[in-house]
This record gives C-alpha cells, sequence and structure tokens, in this order.
C-alpha cells in the first residue's frame, strides 16, 4: 500500500511538470485558451539585425518614417495607425494623424503619448529604439536598401502585424509590375543601354551612386548610371564631371523642398548644350517621393524610370495598375 501511493504521488509530480503546456525554461506563458492566430508569437529579424519578439497583434502603431506610413496603409492598417511625423502626406488619411515631430527629429514624450504596442522606426533611429526599448515598447527597425529588400521588408510588417495575407497579396501585384518592367528591357544590349544621370540637387549638383535606391531603380529600368562607380552613395559632380560621363539621359527629382526646375531653365545652363540628354531632349522628371521612400509607391519610380529611359518600349499609358 505504501509503495503504491509512493508510486501515485511520483505520477501526479510528473505530469505537474511535463504535461501542463509543456513550458521551457525562460518561455513566456502565453493566456490560458488564447487563440494563436489574435495573439501571435512573432520573431522577426529587423534591419538592424535586431531580433524583436511581438506577443501580440498590435493595436496601436506609431510610424517614424514616410515609407513606413505608406507600408502600413498599404496593408489596410490605416485604422492602426496612431502617430506619424510631419512629413506622413501620402495618402491623404495620413496627414490627418498625429504628428510625433519630423522625420529627423521625432520627440519621444509625443511618441509616449500615443501608447503605441508597435513602433515602425529607420536605421537613423537608434537613440530612439533604444528609448522606446526601455519603455518595453516593441520596435521594428524598417530599411531597406534594393528594390527587393522594400518587398521582403513588406512582408516582415505584415508578420508583425499580424497582416501577412494583406502582405502578400501587395507583393504579389508589386512584383508582376516590376517583372513587366524587366522583362521588357531585358532584350536591350549591355552596350546600348543609355547612360543615365540622376539630379539629386541642382546646387551643388548631386546625384546617387552605388548603393542606392536610385542606382538599383536605374538599372532595373535599363539605364547605366553615370555615377554607379563614384564610390559614394551620394557625390557631387562638377560640370567637367558631367560632360566627361556625357550622359543620354538626364531624370531630374521634385520634391526636396526645392522648386520643379523646368527643362528649359536645365537646357540654358552654362555648358550643358554639349550634352547628349540636351542636345536630343531627353530630360524628365520624377517624383523624389516615388523614388526616395522605400515603400510600395518605389515601384510607380521604377515605372517611371522606365519610361524615361525607354520611352520606345513604354507607352504613356503603361504603369500602375
Amino acid at each position: 500500500m505504501k509503495k503504491t501511493l509512493v508510486l501515485l504521488m511520483a505520477l501526479v509530480l510528473l505530469i505537474s511538470i511535463t504535461g501542463c503546456g509543456r513550458q521551457s525554461i525562460g518561455e513566456k506563458v502565453r493566456p490560458s485558451g488564447a487563440n494563436r492566430e489574435e495573439t501571435p508569437l512573432v520573431t522577426l529579424t529587423d534591419s538592424l539585425n535586431r531580433t524583436v519578439t511581438i506577443e501580440k497583434t498590435p493595436e496601436r502603431i506609431v510610424s517614424l518614417a514616410p515609407s513606413n506610413t505608406e507600408i502600413l496603409f498599404a496593408l489596410g492598417l490605416g485604422g492602426k495607425v496612431m502617430g506619424v511625423t510631419k512629413y506622413c502626406d501620402f495618402p491623404a488619411e495620413a496627414g490627418s494623424k498625429p504628428q510625433i515631430g519630423g522625420f529627423s527629429d521625432p520627440n519621444l514624450e509625443k511618441i509616449l503619448a500615443r501608447q503605441p504596442d508597435l513602433v515602425l522606426a529607420t536605421e537613423k533611429d537608434q537613440e530612439m529604439i533604444a528609448a522606446l526599448g526601455k519603455q518595453g515598447i516593441d520596435v521594428l527597425a524598417v530599411s531597406p536598401k534594393t528594390v527587393a529588400s522594400v518587398l521582403e521588408n513588406i512582408k516582415m510588417v505584415g508578420k508583425a502585424t499580424g497582416a501577412s495575407a494583406a502582405a502578400d497579396t501587395v507583393v504579389s501585384g508589386l512584383q508582376k509590375r516590376i517583372d513587366a518592367v524587366t522583362a521588357k528591357v531585358q532584350s536591350v544590349p549591355a552596350n546600348k543601354r543609355p547612360k543615365v544621370f540622376y539630379e539629386l540637387w541642382p546646387e551643388p549638383l548631386t546625384t546617387a551612386g552605388s548603393g542606392t535606391f536610385i542606382d538599383d531603380l536605374i538599372k532595373l529600368a535599363g539605364g547605366v548610371n553615370v555615377a554607379g562607380d563614384a564610390g559614394k552613395g551620394y557625390p557631387e559632380y562638377s560640370l567637367e564631371m558631367l560632360l566627361a560621363e556625357n550622359p543620354d539621359v538626364l531624370i531630374n527629382s521634385y520634391g526636396h523642398g526645392k522648386g520643379n526646375p523646368a527643362k528649359e531653365d536645365i537646357k540654358a545652363r552654362k555648358g550643358w548644350g554639349a550634352l547628349n540628354c540636351v542636345k536630343n531632349d531627353r530630360i524628365y522628371t520624377v517624383n523624389a517621393d516615388l523614388v526616395n521612400r522605400s515603400g510600395p509607391r518605389i515601384v510607380e519610380g521604377l515605372e517611371a524610370f522606365a519610361k524615361a529611359i525607354h520611352p520606345e518600349l513604354f507607352s504613356k499609358h503603361e504603369g500602375k495598375q
């Protein structure tokens, strides 16, 4: 009888240790009866190579960059956006959201006042990320470097917000549009691809070099970036350097706080008349937000570049669907 009692007690102890949820040492206990779709446990590696674990689907999200705001709205999460920067102006609904500061100087107190359970930051926000982490707030850094990584980051945001299905749909649509562009330009031989100069800023004349979205967009659109081998992201160019490169196409951006220079003003610049892009009237203007914000509209920027670089391959009406 005594042996039987000891055995019974041992079995009860074993069941209590191994049978109730098989909880590992150090693992957080999930709420009893919790629905895994409502409270998913998601572990992600963000753009700063940080491991971020999000235990519940976020309901109050703050964005620290226009690109992140555009991703959230594209995923149908506009109703969960509780705060944005003063530069978050797309879609129009984003402009009515409470502002938490600028892109380069977000305000910690204003962010905390929005009571977020998730903040989407960028790699420039490392001090803010640390400060928010001390407050127990989940922060995901979203800083893609290429068009392909924009799509990957959209999926990452989808996983972090419980919107994976929406992210897959958005990415699928964007990928089809990218493929449509690359399929047309792949027939152009490398030695026939136009040389492209992207004017980021007129004085001093500044362009985009390797490791930038612009460089990636020019290549995907079937062009050769004249600054692709400059060795830096945003090099300055002298007139002599530009004349030596003699680009076939010039793409000018607007939306950086400067006016949109007219084509005729660009053509009238001293010494520029010798450039092929001027002589052949190959000067185009693209909204800077389309090519500098690492969100869904980057593909619209690609389509605009493709039409400028290869107008013979793309009709004026091709593009966003």
